[in-house]
């Protein structure tokens, strides 16, 4: 039995800002064995405020100013929970979570940023855009240069760095676009723009601002925001169709729940260690950190300069000093005006031209490009790269090892495994009278007369790090297997194989594991009954399923006939999407689309196939849909007919096919399937052979019943779910498909 090192304390980052993706980036660089890291993120694509007013004014993409924060979870080993923080258990060192249970930590680090006040100014909240959160935003922004007409006005509320580069940019996208050009106001309660910039600067942005019509109006705070006008102190009104808010940075209010020593503004307190100084586990940085040393402007130059700090601090064998952050009094700052010129300044000094917008767009690209595609020992991937993640860590095996038993000596402990089932709803049935509940090393199942008992069986490595959503999809897919036969889900046994850490981290993994198991089996009207659980070196899961059912009412594989419509209940491209995921190449939210389809149970699928008639069903999995597709015309006698066109896709999975990206069990379903017409010129072709997890149903009915059928799918879980062929006659010989583009 190979050696492993052990986590032994669990890490939680909230958020993806600027200093967290460094935290992530030097874990890729050198892992910290001690350490397991989670991150806990509403949004997937972090921007960079940096190039955030040159995607507003059309210099970038968007996957040129945001970090995508999956591949470089994937690359630092840490998990990734898309979700947003609520609240902290500090007693219980727990992150209270919107759509998950909390979640545990040891060390736990806030870099979640600020969002402009408007709580303060009447009908701000209702008529304003603010600037934060950026997603908004930016779709807000899209709607408008997209939209037929546009605002007559539009009045930019902040004269700091953010408003004035923020109105330049919306400036000269609109011009760029042409058409219909908007008034453009900047309004700020500072009697001077940029109030913390040189002169020089602010003499060059007032002559800019002139020379572009943008009207100032400085010295006036807003008393009132409506959907045509914004009033200012004394009672002058602008007309506004639109008014962007980018001044007074909030913190988030759920901090002064937390018992967080906070400044007066409700930020966190931080020492210059970066840590709280109430509470020395928890870390803030950018934004939401109130630096008590000295006070910092809300500016992303420092949460990426304190990146470095908090990396140490957080990843560090606990023996080792924190290392201080000092702050930069003289720093280089570059404001851009719009279109492609810039301004620099440090100190007094200050520069511009169109040479200092490359300057500033050289320096912007070369800092994203640390983060995007990394990974392990701090390598840029190149195209099809093996991930290294699934490779042995040199840096971990070099740490101290512990040895780790084999045989029954890799069992969960006794005790981690009780308190983990101690937190479960599990319900007591009168037909399981020994189960998981009695503490038996079996179970016992009363069967009702004149139904038949089935039983199915799956397991397969973890696709992501995140126990709760794997247990609940791996629950989901096995318990498919029963649906597509028209059975109720009944029982279930569980196998688990639980990653080497500490007893506590363990302990984690496996009570969220099986509260998604518990969830799935629960919603479906299932009991989980027993199982096993052993440790090893990566997160598994298998489940022992059992339904009961009439055995002549069962949906069969070979229950086809000919000129039967087949239906594909959801949309297929799993396997190739998390083959790409594995080498970095998947957009998070590519994933996080998958993940969503994966956690669409096939029950109300099933059922209301049976009540429409249906007379054949399987579940489209490992073999892809072609596979099973001939699985079913095998044990019918039946060829079909296949529109490639029809099949529907997940998001990314024809880009990932475009690149080259294949399942490693793609070329076996081709060879099963084998008797394909081929069609391969067309972009869907490769769909039919992508193996699925807890993919969707496979249905037969006649053509004439099909439409309502697939109205009803539509109107339920499944609104992707479409005719994708027909069952035509054999042709002689083996089983075939003839694909149509």
């Amino acid at each position: 039995m190979a050696e492993a090192s052990l986590a032994r304390r669990d890490v939680v980052l909230i958020g993806g800002g600027h200093a967290h993706v460094e935290v992530l980036r030097r874990a890729a660089m050198k892992r910290a064995p001690e350490v397991r890291l989670t991150v806990i993120a509403r949004e997937l694509d972090t921007p960079y405020s940096g190039m955030l007013p040159g995607l507003v004014a059309g210099h970038y993409r968007f996957e040129g100013a945001h970090i995508d924060l999956r591949p470089l979870c994937r690359a630092a080993g840490a998990r990734l929970y898309n979700d947003s923080a609520i609240g902290l258990d500090l007693a219980a060192q727990r992150v209270i979570c919107a759509g998950r249970p909390p979640v545990t930590f040891d060390r736990v680090a806030l870099d979640i940023g600020s969002t402009p006040a408007t709580s303060g100014v009447p009908g701000a909240d209702r008529h304003a855009l603010a600037v934060k959160p950026v997603p908004g935003f930016l779709a807000r922004w899209a709607s408008i240069r997209d939209g037929a007409t546009r605002p007559a006005s539009i009045v930019v509320v902040g004269a700091g760095a953010g408003g004035v580069e923020l109105c330049l940019s919306m400036q000269a996208a609109l011009k760029r676009d042409g058409g219909a050009q908007p008034h453009f106001t900047l309004v700020s309660a500072d009697p001077e723009i940029l109030p913390s910039h040189p002169t020089s600067v602010r003499r060059a942005f007032m002559r800019t601002l002139a020379r572009r019509g943008v009207a100032v109006v400085l010295g006036k705070p807003v008393r009132e925001v409506t959907a045509e006008a914004v009033t200012l102190e004394g009672g002058a009104m602008i007309a506004s169709g639109l008014t962007v808010w980018t001044t007074q940075a909030a913190p988030a209010p759920w901090l002064g729940e937390t018992g967080l020593a906070l400044d007066e503004r409700g930020f966190i307190r931080v020492n210059e260690s970066l840590q709280s100084v109430s509470h020395a586990n928890v870390f803030a940085t950018g934004d939401v950190a109130a630096f008590d040393a000295s006070p910092l402007p809300k500016a992303g130059v420092f949460a990426v300069r304190e990146g470095p700090f908090l990396a140490h601090n957080l990843l560090a064998p606990e023996d080792q000093p924190l290392q201080r952050y000092v702050p930069q009094r003289r720093f280089l700052s570059l404001i851009t005006t719009g279109d492609t010129r810039a301004v620099a300044s440090r100190g007094g000094l200050s520069i511009e031209g169109d040479w200092v917008w490359r300057w500033k767009r050289r320096i912007d690209t070369r800092w994203m490009a640390m983060y995007q595609r990394l990974r392990p020992g701090g390598r840029m991937a190149a195209q099809g790269d093996l991930p290294e993640t699934t490779m042995p860590n040199m840096a971990a095996m070099a740490a101290p090892m512990l040895m780790r038993c084999a045989g029954c000596g890799a069992k969960i402990g006794a005790e981690t495994l009780r308190r983990a089932l101690a937190d479960l709803d599990i319900p007591a049935r009168y037909d399981i009278p020994l189960g998981v509940r009695d503490g038996e090393d079996t179970s016992a199942i009363l069967v009702p007369p004149g139904r038949a008992l089935l039983q199915s069986v799956d397991h397969f490595p973890a696709l992501f790090d995140d126990p709760l959503r794997l247990g609940r999809v791996a629950t989901l897919h096995a318990l498919s297997d029963l649906f597509a036969k028209g059975a109720q889900a009944h029982s279930a046994l569980m196998t688990a194989v639980i990653p080497y850490a500490r007893g506590a981290l363990q302990e984690r993994d496996l009570g969220e594991l099986l509260r998604g198991v518990v969830e799935e089996l629960n919603r479906a009207g299932a009991v989980l009954i027993g199982g096993h659980t052993i440790e090893g070196p990566d997160l598994a899961v298998g489940l022992t399923v059992n339904g009961t059912a009439e055995i002549t009412a069962l949906m069969r594989k070979g229950g086809l006939r000919e000129d039967d419509a087949l239906i594909l209940t959801k949309p297929v491209g799993t396997g190739v999407l998390f083959a790409a995921d594995m080498t970095g190449d998947a957009r998070g939210l590519d994933i996080e689309a998958a993940i969503r389809s994966m956690l669409v149970s096939n029950a109300s699928a099933a059922m209301a196939a049976r009540e429409a008639g249906a007379t054949a069903c399987t579940d489209i999995t490992g073999f892809g849909l072609g596979g099973h597709l001939i699985e079913m015309l095998r044990a019918s006698g039946f060829d079909a007919e296949v529109s490639l066109p029809a099949i529907p896709v997940l998001p990314g999975v024809l880009a990932a096919f475009a690149r080259g990206t294949r399942s490693t069990l793609a070329p076996e379903n081709v060879t099963m399937v084998g008797t394909v017409e081929r069609r391969e010129s067309s972009p869907h072709y490769d769909l039919l052979f992508d193996p699925q997890t807890s993919g969707g149903l496979l249905i037969g009915i006649t053509a004439d019943r099909a439409e309502a059928l697939i109205d009803r799918l539509r109107a339920g879980d499944t609104p992707d779910a479409a005719i994708v062929g027909r069952v035509i006659a054999r042709g002689g010989g083996a089983a075939r498909l003839v694909t149509v583009d």
